[in-house]
């Protein structure tokens, strides 16, 4: 399998000079691919490697990657392979700030007046820095006596992630499986599910009774060890596999599943998340996982037709 690095960024002429000088000097042999249009908003340029990488040097590399993503403002993802579109695939989501642009527990303390006390919370969690878990009970306790009346317009004025239709519509014309493995709630994972056609949900399920969060779910928590279970349950079930499932995450809990997967993409990912996933893309929306499957604009195009 060849490994490539893909460049992402509305300003790559300027740059390529810099990053192919680089290229040289570490040794790397490649060939190229421009997978966008002179039309579109943004550059999206491959890098095919010929030169064999071993397990020490991808690590090696990869953190001058990141650290050259950091300061030029452009994407540099290292993919030591890539899936094959045409053949059978799994691809997993998390749910929050991945396929919709909002946090739901977040939303939900909002209706209860406690909004930025929950978002602090969250924030720090995602960021890694308390444990997933007891957070969750924690800010979830906080929801008790909450309409479940409000559900409905709190996923009415949730944004949805960029690229979300254009990256489902393609992986479902391929065949692909598309499950949403979810911190969140089963509530708002199966509204995102029905407006995509996706294959299954896995998240949290409120307690509700008579009408009312009682500030306690119902089950096992979806975290980030239940995340990465679920992958490997899926993988099997599905008998794909390793090399031909995507991840795709912004959280610490999304941490296990994306380097399980063969392609973990962490999404506009949390600073702790971006240095240990294995392909951080911050430079366009969901549909710039199609570009790292090694899609062109055209063929994209072609395959929503």
């Amino acid at each position: 399998m060849t490994a490539s690095i893909t460049l992402i960024g509305d300003h790559l002429a300027d740059y390529l000079p810099v990053f192919e000088s680089w290229l040289e000097q570490q040794f790397l042999k490649t060939s190229t691919r421009v997978l966008t249009n002179p039309q579109d908003a943004f550059c999206v340029q491959r890098y095919d490697l010929s030169t064999t990488i071993h397990d020490g040097k991808y690590e090696e590399l990869r953190a001058q990657l990141l650290a050259m993503a950091d300061t030029s403002g452009i994407d540099h993802i290292f993919q030591p392979f890539t899936p094959i579109l045409s053949e059978p695939g799994l691809a997993v989501f998390d749910m929050d700030s991945t396929l919709i642009k909002a946090e739901v527990m977040d939303e939900l303390a909002v209706e209860m007046g406690i909004g930025a006390q929950i978002a602090a919370v969250t924030a720090s969690a995602m960021r890694g820095e308390i444990d997933f878990t007891e957070s969750f009970v924690q800010r979830l306790s906080l929801l008790n006596g909450l309409s479940s009346d409000v559900m409905d317009s709190v996923y009415q004025r949730i944004e949805h992630m960029d690229g979300i239709s254009i990256l489902m519509k393609v992986l479902h014309k391929f065949g692909w499986k598309t499950a949403i493995l979810s911190g969140g709630f089963t509530y708002f994972a199966n509204r995102v599910q029905q407006d995509y056609g996706m294959t299954e949900v896995h998240a949290n399920e409120l307690d509700i009774v008579d009408g009312t969060l009682t500030g306690k779910h119902i089950g096992p928590i979806v975290d980030a060890k239940r995340k990465q279970q679920l992958l490997a349950l899926l993988k099997e079930q599905y008998s794909v596999p390793h090399s031909q499932t995507v991840a795709c995450g912004d959280g610490a809990n999304d941490l296990l599943m994306l380097n399980d997967a063969g392609l973990g993409v962490a999404l506009h990912a949390k600073p702790i998340v971006r240095k240990q996933a294995p392909c951080p893309m911050s430079q366009l929306g969901l549909e710039g996982v199609l570009y790292l499957l090694g899609l062109d604009s055209n063929e994209i195009a072609q395959s929503l037709m």
